[in-house]
């Protein structure tokens, strides 16, 4: 399958190349945070190589499922190759530590500790290949006091101040986020920083081990967190919290740009509303502030009688005021401006991803193929090119179990969210061997 964007050549210069071209990338990750850092990291080109657990990814699991695949699962993880080593058994630590030596580039979002456990800190893997840039993302850092705590991008959300801000901002009512923005933040940092080690490797030779905290990367994107840590409320040069939606005659819903205090009196003569500019409680901008939600009493009735979209633009010509579509993701991707673009990749008959968004006429920024593999289908094809591995000594790894595919889809998500997240290491599936017993981050 090809990606949309395909249909536009233009685009792209026929010699264009991968920027990260013949780097490899053992991407030890699960759930959001570092599937995310990986999927950007295949889109440049890398050769990512997931590694997945007996125990599956739980993305895996979340619906909706479509067409074989939890679009979650897929959106972050399409583009890259996967081998299934436990991690449990006897030589899977062993055979991870090889892949590392022949990477360039180790990704990992476990708890602190937890690779250590298992022999695979990274002091060991770059004693081993002094190259490799290792890269850990955890919820409060490698270190500190908190560093052992789990974090779930909900948890740091509630912590690192962004849930009591934008409660504070809405008069007081604290919800979670339809976003699970630590992971995604995380994530696109840990992006950044792996590409400027790659950058200082091929100044200095030297690899780098790079911790990225959840908390940090979250505090560091909020633009009212220099604020608020100085005494101040959040958020004051940019109200755009009490930015207002409001529905039209036929059922769509706009969104106005601009506080309805401030444009009331453009929109009274623009649309217009007769006896506003009459009205003493709107007569000056102290006390439009005082009665601003009858300001939004009054521009939802007068709005609920426009027609459409083109007839309110129309009556906006020639004012500051701006007025825009409320569209869900599913409404964007089918307007022409997607398909200029190339929003989406196509990755089976009804599954359609993001498409990176950065281009450049000369090089390509796409993931190799739009294939989301199952767990361990590229078992013996990778350690084959990275290991020398052939298929006999590839089965008699199967055999003792470090290996292993999946025979089975997705299994239902029915466990409580902290038992359905954890890394099911508590209760060993060999008891003979040491589980990782600990819980991933992001």
């Amino acid at each position: 399958m090809t990606s949309e964007r395909a249909a536009h050549p233009k685009d792209r210069h026929p010699a264009a190349r991968k920027p990260l071209e013949g780097i490899r990338v053992v991407d030890c990750s699960r759930v959001l945070s570092g599937p995310i850092c990986g999927r950007m990291l295949a889109d440049m080109g890398a050769d990512v190589v997931k590694i997945e657990s007996p125990e599956p990814d739980i993305l895996r699991q979340v619906p909706p499922i479509v067409d074989g695949h939890a679009t979650m699962y897929a959106q972050y993880n399409v583009g890259k190759r996967n081998v299934s080593i436990d991690l449990k058994s006897e030589g899977g630590p062993a055979l991870l530590a090889d892949l590392a030596a022949r990477a360039d580039v180790f990704l990992e979002n476990f708890r602190p500790g937890v690779m250590a456990r298992l022999g695979l800190d990274a002091n060991r893997l770059r004693q081993a290949n002094p190259r490799l840039v290792v890269c850990s993302i955890s919820g409060w850092g490698q270190d500190g006091p908190w560093a052992a705590r789990p974090a779930y991008a909900p948890m740091v959300q509630a912590e690192a101040g962004t849930l009591a801000m934008g409660g504070a901002l809405r008069g007081g009512r604290m919800r979670g986020e339809s976003m699970q923005h630590a992971d995604l933040y995380a994530g696109m940092m840990a992006s950044q920083a792996i590409l400027s080690a790659l950058f200082h490797r091929e100044r200095t030779g030297e690899g780098q081990h790079l911790d990225v905290s959840m908390a940090e990367a979250l505090v560091y994107v909020n633009e009212h967190a220099s604020a608020e840590i100085a005494g101040h409320p959040g958020a004051l040069g940019f109200p755009t919290w009490h930015f207002e939606t409001f529905t039209l005659a036929n059922g769509r819903a706009v969104h106005l740009m601009g506080l309805p205090e401030q444009v009331l009196p453009a929109l009274a003569q623009a649309l217009p509303i007769p006896g506003a500019l009459d009205d003493p409680r709107f007569a000056d901008a102290a006390s439009r502030a005082t009665h601003r939600e009858a300001i939004v009493e009054l521009l939802a009735e007068s709005l609920a009688r426009i027609p459409d979209r083109p007839t309110l633009d129309a009556a906006l010509a020639g004012t500051p005021i701006v007025a825009v579509d409320v569209r869900s993701t599913r409404e964007l991707a089918g307007t022409d401006w997607a398909q200029h673009r190339g929003l989406l990749t196509q990755a089976g008959p009804s599954l359609r991803l993001p498409t990176a968004p950065f281009r450049s006429r000369d090089l390509t920024i796409a993931a190799a193929n739009t294939h989301v593999a199952h767990r361990g289908e590229h078992n013996r094809e990778v350690l084959g090119e990275w290991l020398g591995l052939d298929p006999a000594a590839c089965a008699a790894l199967e055999a003792a179990g470090v290996l292993e595919a999946a025979r089975e889809g997705p299994r239902p998500l029915d466990e409580s969210p902290r038992q359905a997240f954890r890394e099911r290491g508590d209760a060993p599936a060999h008891p003979t061997r040491e589980t990782p017993g600990d819980e991933p981050v992001g």
